[in-house]
């Protein structure tokens, strides 16, 4: 006795096996796109983050150069003041305002967040990261200015002033004070190292310009 086999509906479990494969890429794009979006939403987050600190920067920047201008400007009246050897009332006054060292302070918590997260691997657009990239490499740049400015301060300016100024009453001192082949070379290379910085500033504010036009 024969035992007639099913015959198997090759057309229906194509049917399901293409459904089922559809299903998975369906899926699988929607998986995709979303991650996607979630990606694009974050460099989005990052992107308003830096613009809002560089511009903060930008300000801070803007700052430090008018100070430091106003610094170098009194500095060539002291120079004048002691290479003509009168007016030490005034002479003391000004050395003594400049113990001000001033500064910029750079913000860059946005940075280091998108740096330290892994994010910055998500900006596709590569002349946008290192656009990104540069002008923080730049501030570096303008710190270790900073720092040779602080360095000549701490070593050479403030402990003359510390040694041989009045620094509780501003009393004048002994002409030799402010007219010694010290105090001048001290004087000077402060006048040096501050307008280097003053000059990093301006270039560095160009570059801040440079990015938050780029980002408008």
């Amino acid at each position: 006795m024969k035992i007639k086999g099913h015959k198997i509906d090759w057309l229906n479990h194509s049917l399901e096996f293409v459904v089922v494969i559809v299903g998975i890429l369906i899926a699988f794009q929607l998986n995709k796109c979303s991650f996607e979006n979630e990606q694009s939403l974050t460099i989005d987050i990052h992107s308003k983050e830096i613009i809002k600190e560089t511009n903060l920067n930008k300000t801070s920047f803007e700052n430090a150069i008018k100070y430091d201008e106003l610094n170098l400007m009194k500095m060539d009246t002291l120079f004048k003041l002691l290479e003509n050897k009168n007016n030490f009332i005034k002479a003391n006054h000004l050395s003594l305002e400049l113990l001000n060292l001033g500064g910029v302070y750079i913000r860059k918590n946005a940075y280091k967040i998108l740096i330290e997260s892994g994010d910055i691997r998500f900006i596709r657009n590569y002349e946008e990261k290192q656009n990104i990239v540069n002008l923080y490499e730049y501030y570096k740049w303008v710190e270790s200015f900073n720092e040779i400015s602080m360095n000549l301060y701490t070593s050479d300016y403030y402990p003359y002033l510390k040694n041989n100024f009045d620094l509780v009453k501003g009393s004048i001192q002994k002409d030799e004070i402010y007219t010694s082949k010290e105090f001048m070379n001290i004087l000077g290379a402060y006048y040096r190292t501050s307008q280097n910085r003053l000059q990093k500033y301006k270039d560095c504010l160009v570059e801040i310009n440079k990015y938050l036009e780029s980002n408008n």
